[in-house]
């Protein structure tokens, strides 16, 4: 974080613990990665964008509020998984946002 990069984070929403669920618990459990921009100011809030990838499968979302506003690839169900996480990781992710340095990630600094 200190570097000023974009924050990266793989997240996992599956449910492990579910055996008769094969072909559900193989599609959640592969890695996705996510990435935090800086908070963004705009018309007096402020925001944080975050995106989630899974090889050509991607998904935008907003924190706060936890909502995805655009993707590709995921299912809905894994959608409404992905909202969940941005909720109760808001805080985490807010703080990661703030700590993300524009300028220095613009110049490789």
């Amino acid at each position: 974080m200190e570097d000023g990069k974009v924050i990266r984070k793989k997240v996992i929403i599956a449910d492990t613990e579910e055996p008769e669920a094969k072909e559900t618990h193989k599609l959640f459990s592969e890695d996705i990665k996510m990435l935090v921009t800086s908070m963004i100011h705009k018309d007096k809030s402020s925001f944080a964008r975050v995106s989630f990838l899974r090889g050509s499968d991607w998904a935008e979302g907003i924190v706060p509020g936890g909502r995805i506003e655009k993707s590709e690839g995921f299912s809905k169900e894994e959608i409404n998984k992905l909202e969940d996480y941005l909720i109760g990781e808001e805080g985490m992710i807010l703080k990661q946002a703030k700590g993300v340095n524009p300028i220095r990630n613009l110049f490789g600094i």
